[in-house]
């Protein structure tokens, strides 16, 4: 049985957490956003929100790598 899209993002979202423990991901009920945030050094942080997980995930890729 295939998985479901956000399964898939769910399982991807493990495999980046493993290359990159330094971003922390949370989801809000109250707004229905993902947040994902990271250092950015000099103790700045960036933090990256949408309502899919699988666009937040590709912002991540693009910036960190």
């Amino acid at each position: 049985m295939p998985r479901s899209l956000n399964e898939d993002q769910v399982a991807r979202r493990a495999e980046f957490s493993k290359a990159h423990p330094e971003v922390t991901f949370e989801f809000r009920r109250e707004t229905g956003h993902w947040e994902a945030t990271y250092a950015t050094g000099e103790n700045g942080t960036q933090t990256i929100y949408d309502t899919e997980l699988r666009r937040v995930l590709d912002e991540l890729e693009k910036r960190l790598g």
